[in-house]
C-alpha cells in the first residue's frame, strides 16, 4: 500500500493535508473503497488534484494515513484508560469493563473507517504490524491487571492475549458484521455489560 508524500510542517499545508483526509474519510465512509477516487475526493475538497497528489499519489496513500490517525487515536485512548486504572486500582470486573469499554468504543465511533480498514481495502503488512504490537502492549498490562486482582495464575500472558483477541472479535462480530448483513447492531452498552459478566465468569474460574 502506498504512503503519503510528505507529512507538511507549515500550518497552511497542514491545514490543506487535514482537510483532504477529513474530506476522504467522508467519502470513503459514504463509497466504501471500489467508490472512493482521488478525482473525487479533490473535487469534494475544492483543490486540485494536483495539489492532491503533491501529498497523496494515490486512494492508498489516503487510506493509509486515515489508518495511521486511526491507530494513533486508538493509542492515545488505550493509554489514558490504562492510566486511568493503574491510578484507581479497580476490581476485576471494573478493570474489564474499562478495557472492553475502551474497544467497544473504538469500532462504534469510527464504524465505517473501521470496517474498511479490516474488512474491505487492500491490507498493509506495515500497518498489520503496527496493530499487532498495539494489541500487544495492550495484552501485557491486561495481564498486569490480572495478577494485580489475583486470577489467571497459570498461563496470564496468553489468557491476557486471548482476552484482548476474544473481545476485538466478539465486538466486531456484534457490531460490524451485524450491521453489514442487515441485522441491528448490539446496543454499546449492553455489549460492554454482557462482554464484561462473560469474562469475569470466565477468570473467575482461573
Amino acid at each position: 500500500m502506498a504512503k503519503p508524500r510528505v507529512e507538511p510542517r507549515q500550518q497552511r499545508s497542514r491545514d490543506t493535508y487535514d482537510k483532504i483526509l477529513t474530506i476522504a474519510e467522508e467519502i470513503f465512509s459514504e463509497l466504501g473503497y471500489a467508490g472512493t477516487t482521488t478525482n473525487k475526493v479533490a473535487d469534494a475538497a475544492g483543490i486540485s488534484i494536483g495539489t492532491l497528489y503533491h501529498y497523496f499519489p494515490d486512494k492508498d496513500a489516503l487510506l493509509y494515513a486515515l489508518a495511521e490517525q486511526h491507530l494513533a487515536g486508538g493509542s492515545t485512548l488505550i493509554t489514558v484508560t490504562f492510566k486511568r486504572m493503574r491510578d484507581t486500582r479497580p476490581d476485576l470486573e471494573e478493570s474489564l469493563r474499562m478495557v472492553i469499554d475502551v474497544i467497544v468504543r473504538m469500532h462504534v465511533e469510527q464504524f465505517h473507517l473501521h470496517h474498511l480498514l479490516y474488512d474491505s481495502a487492500p491490507r498493509s503488512e506495515e500497518l498489520e504490524e503496527q496493530q499487532y504490537r498495539i494489541d500487544g502492549l495492550i495484552a501485557e498490562e491486561v495481564a498486569w491487571h490480572l495478577e494485580r486482582v489475583g486470577v489467571a495464575n497459570e498461563h496470564r500472558g496468553l489468557v491476557a492475549e486471548l482476552l484482548v483477541s476474544g473481545v476485538e472479535a466478539q465486538v466486531h462480530r456484534a457490531i460490524i458484521d451485524a450491521t453489514l448483513h442487515g441485522d441491528k447492531a448490539a446496543d454499546p452498552k449492553v455489549l460492554t455489560d454482557v462482554l464484561t459478566q462473560m469474562w469475569k465468569r470466565a477468570l473467575e474460574n482461573t
